[in-house]
């Protein structure tokens, strides 16, 4: 449209031009052709104007030939902007159709865009009416045809590495991510993609190396890809070599990866499936001798020694520093039912069902109850805790 405008205010820039232009100097010119018996005479103005649409035909005439060689050979643009309308019509009503769920009638409109000039977004959308459709070999034709127009090759080529971690193929998933280029190396679901399959193929040693430089783009990920690779090492250094292993392992660590939470919860997570409670117990009050850590706090719940005072005596100094918080009476009542201490667990799980109900402190209720032959009230915490997990499904 705006090309249109351009060329009129320049068609009556140039008419005036060669209409004003003798007035102000005077003299209009004349022009004489001559050829055998013809002679032609006009004016100067008459010259530019013959000129002018003489060429504004020949241009006609050249558009209407490519048009119509167009048609001939198969374009599909033979009506030029209408046509380009109509594949937009189609493609918006494609994305309208996806999003309703008539992923049938979405696959026919956006298969009349593939000659469409939308950067791919349109093989990308019909892509996902495939794959709703259950048709593999098709999501992947589509994201392959979207891989070759710029703005969408990171967006196919993520979706490409999706499909193949789907489907076990871990290793072709990290190559097609590797393919891509330094900037879009960058992007939060590259590396989310990278770490999930690096993960899944055991390359613990060689996704540790690189984490560091993936902690600004994972956020709240990074700690739990931290446990997830510790996890991996020393699960691996436990069933292989034994618990004491593990804990030499742990010794020669280096000082930064020790003071890291995420390398302390999957340590301790490891003492406990070793069955070493009491060095769990010791290095999670070590851990936390500044408070409580949300991290490393859950890990104290699972202890279960007969005598965890170390345990309990930092867990009721918290709770008189923040009598309010569930959390830590849930902890202590789940460390004092392991421990074998039913009235401190009850005591304290009946506190913290006062401030928050959870299903796990409820059930542990029950049992309590159940083992003070109260058959009543066990029956109405189990009821509870039914109604707690249905609540929380809503």
């Amino acid at each position: 449209m705006k090309r249109l405008v351009y060329a009129i205010l320049l068609v009556i820039a140039v008419l005036a031009a060669m209409l004003i232009a003798p007035q102000v100097i005077g003299d209009k010119g004349y022009v004489l052709i001559s050829m055998g018996q013809l002679h032609i005479e006009m004016s100067v103005v008459s010259l530019c104007i013959t000129v002018f649409f003489s060429l504004l035909a020949l241009w006609i005439i050249w558009r209407l030939l490519s048009r119509t060689l167009g048609l001939f050979k198969g374009s599909r643009q033979w009506f030029g902007g209408l046509s380009r309308r109509k594949r937009q019509r189609r493609f918006y009503n494609g994305l309208q159709l996806m999003v309703e769920g008539d992923f049938i009638a979405a696959k026919k409109a956006l298969q009349d865009t593939t000659d469409g000039d939308f950067d791919g977004v349109n093989f990308l959308a019909a892509a996902q009416v495939a794959k709703a459709l259950n048709e593999p070999e098709r999501v992947r034709y589509l994201l392959d045809r979207a891989a070759e127009f710029n703005n969408a090759k990171v967006a196919a080529r993520v979706a490409l590495a999706r499909l193949d971690l789907e489907q076990g193929h871990q290793q072709d998933a990290l190559d097609k991510l590797n393919e891509l280029d330094e900037k879009a190396q960058k992007n939060p679901q590259v590396i989310r993609l990278k770490a999930r399959a690096m993960g899944e193929l055991g390359q613990w040693q060689s996704l540790e190396e690189v984490l560091p430089q993936w902690r600004k783009p994972l956020k709240d990920d990074y700690v739990l890809w931290a446990q997830k690779i510790a996890k991996g090492k020393f699960a691996e250094i436990a069933s292989k070599q034994g618990a004491n292993a593990l804990k030499q392992h742990w010794e020669n660590m280096p000082r930064k990866a020790r003071a890291d939470n995420a390398y302390r919860a999957a340590y301790a997570q490891q003492l406990l499936e070793q069955g070493m409670h009491k060095e769990a117990e010791t290095c999670l009050v070590e851990w936390q001798k500044k408070g409580p850590d949300p991290i490393l706090l859950p890990y104290m719940a699972q202890i279960s020694i007969p005598n965890p005072a170390n345990a309990i005596r930092a867990l009721e100094q918290w709770i008189k520093q923040d009598d309010t918080n569930p959390v830590l009476f849930s902890c202590l009542g789940q460390l004092a039912l392991n421990a074998g201490d039913d009235i401190l667990a009850e005591k304290v799980l009946l506190k913290a069902i006062k401030l928050h109900e959870n299903q796990q402190d409820l059930i542990a209720l029950a049992e309590i109850r159940e083992r003070k032959q109260d058959a009543t009230g066990a029956l109405a915490m189990y009821k509870r805790s039914m109604e707690v997990s249905q609540n929380a499904l809503v």
